[in-house]
């Protein structure tokens, strides 16, 4: 009789244990398979995650001894100016935009212009050379800019600035009303030179500077005035125009070393004038939860299919003592050791088979509700309150400059006055967490682990409960039972 035939007989005339050995494949296999589908759900949310927020870095010039290209003037009378003959060009930009992974940028300069529009006074008292001063903010792209981006300001009439334009402006509802305004409106803002642009955007304030805040006029939200990057180098004249500060998105912030490693071998970049800072803070806040719970979930499957292995070890080994007679028997029948292991594998493994395929249904019905209860949280993250750092520079094309550290949120264009961080919702498929039913689906793959768990577990099981019936002779275990 083959090794099959006898283990089918075993298996349907021993129908307690067979039973009970099934129930017991059952419930470890259920608590497997749902650590490993809650495990694969994690892994998807943090995927989601990683695309929802994405991760940002940012190059801005080394105003410091080690940049060659650094300047510093001072005045006689405590100004200190402090400016770079090497801006952040276009040439670079593209440069580390043609890295793979990258999403989008936000370059930006600030530069001090006059104008002899009526601007909205500030309440910090200041010198009068500085009371028809404002912000020319030259970007490349309105739209992806931070003032807009972080819903400070939003676009109401006429369009971004792109970059393709030249001598073009966007301001604000306010400042177009106080100076009779409009579409296709002429300004006039000087610096080393005179130059006329054209209004082509009116953007409204969404979120006003408060009232309690203490703000300079050039600082005040209706009084920036968005130029493109052709309006610089006509304000300036010959002298590079370029960007003091750009922040890069890329799509996976889990990339971001990898990313700056290759922005920082980038041969064509004179690194020497620029500095380069990664901030991905907010999705290491955000994903810590779910990157605990998959951790968790892959300890789980472990120690369930430790404590599995010692306890089918135990049941297997008293039921071994059990057939001892039977053993002994097949031993002087002339059937090998090998063979009656086999046997008992082929046993454990028929009933394997039929409760892991089971325990699809009942961890579908589990797996659901647990990864629900897991992951389904509003994770909330708030960023620390930057640190501001204002600096008046000179660069190679402006008069003065003021850099601000900003961070995700852009602290620096937040309202003045504004005491805590902007809080930070993350939410899944658009939706927020807490309302959101968690899918979890038992695919080929999970099956598949499974069954490879499972089946390691049971062969180690059957070959440890073996062992001390394996180890006697034929005689030795016939004059036992006498």
């Amino acid at each position: 009789m083959g090794t099959i035939r006898r283990a089918y007989l075993y298996v349907t005339r021993k129908k307690g244990k067979s039973v009970l050995l099934f129930f017991i494949l059952l419930i470890m296999a259920t608590f497997v398979l749902t650590g490993l589908s809650v495990e694969k759900v994690s892994q998807a949310e943090q995927k989601k995650l990683r695309e929802a927020l994405g991760g940002e870095f940012y190059i801005t010039v080394e105003f410091s001894e080690s940049n060659p290209y650094f300047r510093e003037t001072n005045d006689g009378e405590g100004n200190v100016e402090l400016w770079t003959e090497l801006p952040i060009t276009q040439d670079v930009i593209d440069a580390v935009m043609s890295i793979d992974g990258m999403k989008s940028y936000d370059a930006e300069t600030k530069t001090f212009v006059s104008t002899a529009l009526d601007v909205f006074p500030g309440n910090v008292p200041m010198k009068a050379e500085f009371n028809n001063l404002v912000y020319a903010r030259t970007v490349a792209d309105t739209e992806n800019s931070s003032f807009f981006q972080s819903g400070i300001a939003k676009l109401i009439e006429g369009n971004h600035i792109t970059g393709n334009e030249s001598n073009v402006a966007v301001i604000s509802k306010d400042l177009a009303e106080a100076n009779s305004l409009g579409l296709g409106s002429f300004i006039s803002l000087q610096a080393d030179r005179t130059v006329d642009v054209r209004v082509i955007g009116i953007y409204e304030i969404l979120k006003p500077d408060s009232p309690l805040a203490n703000i300079v006029t050039y600082e005040k939200a209706e009084n920036q005035i968005f130029t493109d990057i052709n309006t610089l180098q006509d304000l300036f004249g010959d002298k590079p125009a370029g960007f003091d500060s750009v922040a890069f998105t890329v799509y996976d912030p889990a990339q971001l070393d990898s990313i700056i490693s290759k922005v920082n071998g980038l041969s064509s970049v004179d690194w020497r004038a620029f500095a380069v800072t990664t901030n991905n803070q907010t999705y290491l806040d955000a994903a810590a939860p779910l990157q605990k719970l998959q951790a968790l979930m892959s300890s789980i499957i472990w120690v369930i299919a430790l404590v599995s292995a010692v306890i089918l070890s135990l049941i297997l080994t008293m039921w071994g003592r059990s057939r001892i007679h039977e053993t002994g028997v097949l031993l002087s029948l002339g059937i090998g050791k090998t063979r009656i292991i086999g046997q008992y594998l082929t046993e454990a493994l028929m009933i394997a088979v039929i409760a892991f395929g089971c325990s699809y249904f009942t961890s579908s019905a589990v797996a659901g509700q647990f990864a629900s209860g897991l992951l389904q949280q509003n994770i909330s993250v708030s960023d620390e309150q930057a640190a501001g750092v204002a600096i008046t520079q000179k660069d190679g094309f402006s008069k003065d400059v003021v850099v601000s550290i900003k961070d995700d949120s852009d602290l620096s264009d937040m309202p003045s006055g504004q005491d805590t961080a902007p809080e930070v919702e993350v939410s899944i498929d658009g939706a927020e967490a807490d309302r959101e039913q968690i899918s979890v689906k038992i695919d080929f793959c999970n099956m598949l682990q499974l069954y490879l768990i499972g089946m390691t577990v049971i062969i180690l099981s059957v070959g440890i409960s073996s062992l001390s019936v394996m180890r006697l002779k034929p005689h030795k275990i016939l004059s036992k039972m006498s």
